[in-house]
């Protein structure tokens, strides 16, 4: 019984030797010829890595393996084989259709290369396979900003802030600290200020602090926008009611808006922003979550905008592409915290205020 046992094992080592052993006397470029058409070539000494010669082999019989591929892609992550992990990833995910996790890992890896134009055509592939995808979008912004391009990168910030739901108080400060940063690098520090102030208001008991308006304050200094220091408010009784209407001026012209703190931006219909004269060139597309559920809108701003004794200049606003989801009859759009999150906003007494933002010490 012993022998046959010792027989067996001698038999099943024999048959696995070769395997075992190509890793060190067969060339890689010709046993893996197929995966590389497919994945890109290794260089000769990445692949006799008895590890990824495994991996290798697995992808030879299961071209779509993707459990293969991540863990090829770790390996020589760790070797220090970066580029050919990134690559392989965004290949396998071209000729497999899937998964979209390993674009991410792919984008990753080139981002940390530096290489942010490769790192843009991955997360354009990406977004073309999830378009709503708030990861796609923030990393697609992360290298836009990387390859200088500060504007598309605003666009790409502004979705994935408007992509992740309701409860926008989860979202991490880098998307507001990389959106402030591409408006700095565009010279609209007034604009920059902005998403500090709205990820500040998301949280104020914890976020509004001397450091967070040190930051807006140097932005504000630098765009000479910073608010009258004269203290102002305004006060809107509730009365019961689910929608506070409110009359806004921008830049001059007087329209209706609802008063909403979950909105991220002030966002209007088209036909107002003919009538205030809003202009358009340059304004990237973005989605915008309003009551109606998602529209879509151009990202651009407004010279002023004023809610009676309230003013402030340089506002980022979304200007709705069509009319055809109505705000409510008599409604322009809705006052959101581009514009509020300047000021504080504080529900009491049954009233809603907004007043001029206090220095805290």
């Amino acid at each position: 019984m012993f022998k046959r046992f010792c027989a067996a094992a001698l038999l099943l080592f024999a048959a696995q030797a070769p395997a075992i052993a190509g890793y060190l006397d067969e060339n890689p470029d010709e046993v893996f010829s197929a995966v590389y058409e497919r994945l890109g070539a290794l260089p000769v000494r990445a692949a006799r890595d008895p590890y990824v010669w495994l991996r290798l082999e697995e992808l030879k019989r299961e071209p779509c393996d993707q459990k293969s591929i991540g863990d090829l892609a770790v390996a020589l992550d760790k070797a220090g084989y970066r580029r050919e992990a990134a690559n392989g990833l965004y290949k396998f995910v071209m000729h497999c259709g899937a998964p979209a996790t390993a674009l991410h890992r792919s984008i990753d890896i080139y981002l940390r290369l530096t290489d942010y134009p490769k790192a843009v055509e991955v997360a354009d592939e990406f977004i073309r396979r999830a378009p709503t995808n708030r990861e796609a979008h923030y990393l697609r912004g992360v290298a836009l900003e990387g390859a200088g391009d500060h504007q598309r990168a605003l666009v790409d910030f502004a979705n994935a802030i408007e992509l992740f739901g309701s409860d926008k108080k989860g979202i991490s400060s880098r998307v507001f600290m990389h959106m402030a940063a591409a408006y700095a690098a565009l010279n609209r520090f007034c604009e920059a200020a902005a998403p500090i102030n709205m990820w500040v208001a998301f949280d104020p008991a914890t976020r509004d602090n001397s450091q967070t308006q040190k930051i807006i304050a140097d932005y504000e200094a630098k765009g000479n926008c910073t608010p009258s220091k004269e203290f102002q408010k305004e006060s809107y009784p509730l009365r019961g009611q689910n929608v506070v209407t409110v009359k806004v001026e921008i830049n001059g012209v007087r329209g209706l808006f609802i008063l909403d703190t979950g909105a991220t931006y002030v966002a209007m219909k088209s036909n107002f922003a003919d009538r205030a004269k809003i202009s358009l060139a340059g304004a990237g597309d973005i989605t915008v979550a309003t009551a109606n559920g998602l529209i879509q809108a151009k990202l651009t701003k407004a010279d002023k905008v004023t809610l009676g004794k309230l003013t402030a200049t340089n506002v980022p606003v979304a200007v709705q592409n069509t009319d055809a989801k109505s705000y409510g009859a008599g409604v322009d759009g809705l006052l959101g915290m581009s514009f509020l999150s300047r000021f504080e906003v504080q529900m009491a007494n049954g009233s809603i205020e907004v007043r001029t933002r206090r220095a805290k010490k």
